[in-house]
């Protein structure tokens, strides 16, 4: 636990297609009533969300409250590894899957932890990917998935988050090609025809998908899932299964786990990670263990 003491609450208005924007005041509404100390900031891009984090951790912020969805948290997130301020996340984006292993999927209990914030240190993940290089803390992926975020991010008509992912699943399928790639997990490697590479410390994406399900934040250790290249029916029969998380038993799944991870392909793949293009294979990933402190809800499942 950690004391009572000043919040920033920093949103992004445009995250969930404008719903972050409309619970601004409800969160300062709700902040007001518990009588805790704050502030609210209104974020214009996601270099200024960064850039506030990181203006908070070095006045001394004791939690920083991102009002967004997972795209906008990584970006504090970038801004606050290593210091003392704890990221807390007020759910308004289109996934929200930090969030629901966090425990803080439902925004006004969200806003109301803040009054008495349970802290706990989560891992980071570092990933390098062209010329950029930068922390994630949910989930990144390479080939298919990294495909269907570029669709679901120019699709004009939104679904929900699931809805939405789903979609550009379907859309993406049509003209997708599995690639080969060479992988080397903590100095073994190996080479595959893959649909996929998800490497991760959270367990879920795409608004509920729980892609890698026994992952955890705090543990250290980056999980990864390899979808070996099938046919496109064979791949809407297994799809439904990363739902529930039984793709893991598929027999062209293979289920990884280590601390250091480097993937190259034989054609040109963007990463993503938390929903956001970071820049193409080959990329290398480390773990950043205890990188970031962060309010957890009672029912959190991605932490020991």
């Amino acid at each position: 636990m950690v004391a009572q003491g000043r919040v920033a609450v920093v949103a992004n208005p445009t995250a969930g297609r404008g719903k972050a924007g409309k619970l601004i005041g409800r969160a300062d509404t709700i902040l007001t009533a518990l009588r805790v100390d704050h502030r609210v900031r209104v974020a214009g891009s996601p270099g200024q969300m960064e850039a506030f984090a990181r203006e908070e951790a070095e006045a001394g912020t004791d939690v920083l409250a991102v009002l967004g969805g997972d795209g906008t948290v990584s970006c504090a997130a970038n801004g606050l590894i290593g210091s003392a301020t704890a990221l807390a996340i007020l759910p308004a984006g289109t996934g929200d899957d930090l969030a629901a292993s966090l425990g803080v999927s439902k925004f006004d209990p969200a806003v109301r932890l803040l009054a008495n914030p349970k802290v706990h240190a989560i891992d980071a993940v570092r990933v390098r990917a062209g010329a950029t290089e930068r922390c994630f803390v949910n989930v990144a992926g390479a080939g298919f998935d990294s495909e269907v975020a570029d669709t679901a991010n120019a699709m004009r008509i939104r679904l929900g988050g699931t809805g939405t992912y789903i979609a550009a699943i379907l859309k993406t399928l049509s003209r997708f090609t599995p690639a080969h790639y060479r992988v080397e997990v903590d100095g073994e490697a190996f080479e595959v025809d893959a649909m996929l590479i998800v490497v991760g410390s959270g367990r879920q994406y795409g608004g509920g998908m729980k892609v890698l399900p026994t992952a955890r934040l705090d543990d250290g250790l980056a999980d990864l899932c390899i979808l070996e290249a099938l046919s496109k029916p064979a791949f809407l029969r297994a799809f439904p299964r990363v739902f529930s998380g039984s793709h893991t038993t598929h027999p062209r799944v293979r289920m990884l786990r280590g601390t250091r991870v480097s993937i190259e392909a034989n054609r040109k793949i963007r990463v993503f990670a938390d929903g956001e293009p970071i820049g193409p294979l080959p990329a290398v990933f480390e773990m950043v263990p205890g990188a970031l402190r962060a309010v957890v809800g009672p029912d959190a499942r991605g932490i020991g």
